[in-house]
């Protein structure tokens, strides 16, 4: 076993120049080096990668107080032996020490509850949050963060500059921003979302799911080639709303997707199809950039619905020979595959 473990990480040493990679499983499948995830952390070092193995088991809450990559094994995994995903409760982004604040790291293919800062004045800047589902909320703490192919309820932005919010889905909001350098791009947007105080955004190539004028407020948005979804005609609203500029919206009733997906749907329902639009899709290859409305379109196309990020993943490990003579050769399948 101790050697199997051994060609995981090694994968992932190939990720993280000049690093190292650390391993947590609190599981009774498979080890790890630990058990606990803010131990791990603890024991890190500034650059370092976590790999927090499936379980079934959640990791509970964990604080960054330095740059690091966590990589879970995806929200939802499918394909995999046991197909048990990595879930964290609250992740604590420590402004406390100028020296050692979590600014540069990277989460991804991790079931989590929320994000926000753990106190202080420093900004945590350049945050990569992916392949991530938040259940809760997302509080952005800092400039430059990108939220991109995530499952996601809200986002408090809260003033923060050059921040980009791509190819995700959102059943709640997305509020408080006065920058012009948010830009809001190829995401789904499901039934009762809403965009709250929310200034000098660019809004593009997304897809909204039964909006009104009450799912909105803001003034002096640019709105550009998103497409709203409704059940009836009588509905449709001109998009942008007054005090935004904008061209290129449009309503429509019709089933912009190859499967019928119904229009008052949960975060966790969403899962269950592929959002891929038809070829006669009023959004087929109509972006502002020649690709498609919605998650399959723009510069962070959508690579799976599991949350399983791009390295090697084991899917599955047999013993095929539980009864070993003295001296005689323990064999073992090893099977794993890329991720896209």
């Amino acid at each position: 076993m101790k050697r199997i473990l051994f060609l995981v990480v090694f994968a992932l040493v190939a990720i993280t120049t000049n690093a190292t990679v650390i391993t947590v499983n609190n599981g009774t499948v498979g080890a790890g080096q630990y058990t606990a995830i803010q131990d791990a952390v603890d024991a890190s070092q500034v650059g370092d990668t976590i790999y927090i193995h499936g379980s079934q088991t959640s990791y509970g809450n964990v604080t960054l107080n330095k740059r690091l990559v966590l990589i879970g094994a995806g929200h939802h995994p499918k394909g995999t032996q046991y197909n048990f995903p990595t879930t964290l409760g609250t992740i604590l982004l420590s402004q406390g020490n100028s020296t050692t604040i979590p600014t540069g790291s990277i989460i991804k293919g991790i079931f989590f509850a929320n994000i926000y800062g753990s106190g202080g004045s420093l900004d945590v800047n350049n945050i990569v949050v992916e392949r991530c589902f938040v259940s809760s909320f997302m509080q952005v703490e800092g400039s430059g963060w990108i939220i991109k192919n995530n499952f996601s309820d809200s986002i408090y932005i809260g003033g923060n500059k050059n921040i980009i919010i791509s190819n995700n889905y959102f059943i709640n909001f997305i509020t408080s921003s006065n920058q012009p350098s948010v830009i809001i791009t190829n995401n789904i947007f499901l039934q009762n979302f809403y965009l709250s105080a929310l200034n000098y955004a660019t809004v593009t190539n997304n897809i909204f799911i039964k909006p009104g004028n009450s799912n909105f407020s803001g003034t002096q948005n640019t709105f550009n080639k998103n497409i709203m979804v409704y059940a009836d005609p009588a509905n449709f609203i001109d998009y942008p709303t007054a005090n935004n500029t904008g061209v290129g919206n449009l309503n429509t009733i019709e089933n912009q997707f190859t499967e019928t997906i119904p229009l008052n749907i949960s975060l966790t329902n969403s899962l269950e199809y592929s959002w891929r639009l038809l070829e006669t899709s009023l959004g087929y290859k109509y972006g502002t950039d020649g690709t498609n409305i919605g998650v399959y379109g723009g510069s962070y196309q959508m690579p799976n619905l599991t949350g399983a990020v791009n390295i090697p993943q084991m899917i599955s490990l047999d013993i095929q020979n539980s009864v070993i003579p003295k001296n005689g050769t323990l064999t073992i399948e090893f099977k794993a595959r890329g991720q896209q």
